[in-house]
């Protein structure tokens, strides 16, 4: 979605005004699982990618927010996140070899008078190992999901955009990515990120495949005080889809865009997250 400009500053004026009832480390690669019970997050990433050979390209945030309800559960965004395992537990328990987390919630939910109602589910699965006070290594696989209650009322499929993006009605991705950062000194660090995802053309994510796609990133992440932290980076990605015919007119007789089967991009991402 396009940078929501007013939003990003009614975020930053908040988190920024707030007294922080509980504090991270200055020390990135120190952050639980969770958060820890009332400390609140609200951030914003911004991105700018460019895609070849399709030239297409454009600007793009998204806003979250995590509200820790207690040591072991948050709120994160429209969904809730129970930390199943905890390798550094805030509340005196007995550390586990690893952190390990299960979420579930929505991206979204509304309704349209030609499609009826609209559902964006989320689920994932994720794991925090802590090694030594240096590193930490985490993997995380995810689930998303578009669901409408009349999907019939758009009949052209595929419909892939200059980016491979697929627009089917109901839908669904799946996701594996991994993160490795390492602290260089005591407020700055460096991490790197491969992650891997294929889009379905259902709900159910074993049905047949639209699009797949493999990237990797690199950024550095700084806290320069215990309530802000920023992360700067670039990544590449290449995405592909089936080599297979595609429709070529609308019923109206317009041409319908026939993309590459393959395109590579260039992004570059820099997120702002503030905790309270």
């Amino acid at each position: 979605m396009r940078v929501p400009v007013a939003a990003v500053l009614a975020v930053v004026a908040l988190a920024a005004c707030a007294a922080p009832s509980r504090r991270l480390t200055p020390r990135v690669v120190e952050d639980p699982i969770v958060l820890p019970k009332r400390m609140a997050s609200a951030s914003t990433e911004i991105s700018f990618v460019h895609y070849e050979p399709t030239d297409a390209q454009g600007t793009f945030g998204r806003p979250g927010f995590r509200f820790g309800l207690t040591n072991r559960l948050e709120l994160l965004d429209l969904g809730l996140r129970f930390a199943v395992l905890d390798d550094r537990p805030a509340d005196g328990r007995a550390p586990m070899p690893f952190s390990l987390a299960v979420h579930a919630g929505l991206r979204g939910i509304g309704w349209s008078s030609a499609e009826g109602m609209i559902v964006l589910p989320v689920a994932s699965l994720s794991a925090l190992k802590h090694v030594a006070d240096r590193w930490a290594l985490s993997l995380a696989a995810g689930w998303s999901a578009q669901w409408v209650q009349r999907a019939s009322f758009f009949t052209i499929t595929p419909a892939y955009g200059r980016t491979l993006s697929y627009s089917g009605r109901r839908g669904s991705t799946i996701t594996l990515s991994g993160t490795v950062t390492r602290q260089l000194s005591e407020r700055i660090a460096l991490g790197i990120s491969p992650r891997v995802a294929q889009t379905n053309d259902c709900v159910d994510p074993t049905c047949g495949w639209v699009s797949q796609s493999a990237s990797g990133s690199v950024f550095v992440s700084a806290r320069p005080w215990d309530w802000l932290t920023v992360s700067l980076g670039p990544a590449v990605g290449v995405r592909h889809r089936p080599d297979a015919v595609l429709p070529t007119t609308y019923p109206n007789g317009m041409p319908i865009y026939i993309p590459p089967t393959r395109v590579t991009w260039f992004e570059v991402s820099g997120t702002a997250t503030f905790y309270w």
